[in-house]
Order: C-alpha cells, then structure tokens, then sequence
C-alpha cells in the first residue's frame, strides 16, 4: 500500500475571464482511490490579473488515503468563474455530502476502483448542479486525473486552462498547480 496524498498549492491568473474586474475562482469534482472517496468543492477565491491565491487550507487537500500497489487514484476537476452569488454558507456541507454519495454511487454501479476518472467526475459535476441553476456560471476548464500509486515521492503538476480567441471579451488564462505526495 501506498499513501497518497493530492492537494492544491495555488491558482494564477495571467487573464481573467470577467473583463470588468475579478473573477471568483472555484473547483468542483471528485477522486477516488482504494476505499477512499474524497468530494471536491472550494468557495470561491476572488483573483484578478496578475494574481498567485492559494486556496483555504481545510479546502486545499483533493485527496489523501492508502492505495495499493499497481491502482490509481482517478477522477477530476472543474474549474469555474462564479457568475450569480451563491449560499455558499448554508449550502457548503449539503453540497459536499451530495457529491461525494454521487461519487460512491458511480463507483458501486461502475465497478468499483476500476471506474473510468470521467465517470467520478460527471458525477460530482451533477450533485453540484445548485451552484449554478439561475446565471450559469463560465466554466473554466475541465481535466480528468488519474495518479498512480507508483512514482517520486514529491511531484508538482500544472493544470493550465485558457482561451485566448477572440477579442478579449470572454477569454481567460489560468494555471492550477497541484502537488502529489507518496509515501
């Protein structure tokens, strides 16, 4: 058995996707590995151009359980620019709780560890589907995971999400760096 242990260090944004100002940054997804399901959901993070913001440290673990050998951790993440505010305070936990039974339950009826990384995140993708019934909010980017419970025991990996068509109205470009322990 391996100890893996997947979190966020930070996001920086070289261009945001609001033109007027900050955009208010959050992930939602999930990962699954061994008997671990981990939900994924951060509140968001207000960033502006030019802008390093590491994330709230209860919030900044993905994932972290034993996995044995040859197995993976798999899911994924999506990344999103907040539109409509939200209850973040009174709908935080609910959220969480509904992500991860969504997870578990594509797990049961997909067979288990072996479950595709889509399959967990398509999942957690639709418990969160309050975050964004009124101003549906600009997803940012989408990247299924999967880390092997074989590798260095400390690696940095850089998600980057942009789009830079078009005449600035609607582009983005952001990279989340995430880091990946194995013990």
């Amino acid at each position: 058995m391996t100890r893996v242990k997947v979190e966020l260090v930070d996001v920086y944004c070289r261009d945001t996707e609001d033109v007027t100002g900050a955009d208010d940054f959050y992930l939602v997804g999930g990962l699954a590995g061994g008997q671990t399901t981990k939900a994924i959901l951060t509140t968001p993070i207000k960033i502006n151009d030019k802008q390093r913001k590491s994330f709230k440290p209860d919030q900044a673990v993905l994932f972290e359980g034993e996995i044995p050998e040859g197995q993976s951790v798999k899911g994924g993440l999506k990344a999103y620019d907040e539109d409509a505010g939200k209850d973040w305070n009174n709908k935080y936990g609910d959220t969480v709780k509904k992500i991860s039974s969504a997870i578990s339950g594509a797990l049961a009826a997909g067979g288990g560890p072996g479950a595709a990384a889509g399959t967990i995140l398509s999942a957690a993708a639709a418990a969160a589907s309050w975050l964004g019934p009124l101003d549906k909010d600009d997803l940012l980017g989408t990247t299924e995971l999967e880390i092997s419970s074989t590798g260095p025991s400390h690696e940095e990996r850089a998600w980057v999400m942009s789009k830079k068509t078009g005449t600035g109205w609607s582009t983005w470009d952001y990279t989340l760096t995430y880091r990946i322990s194995r013990s």
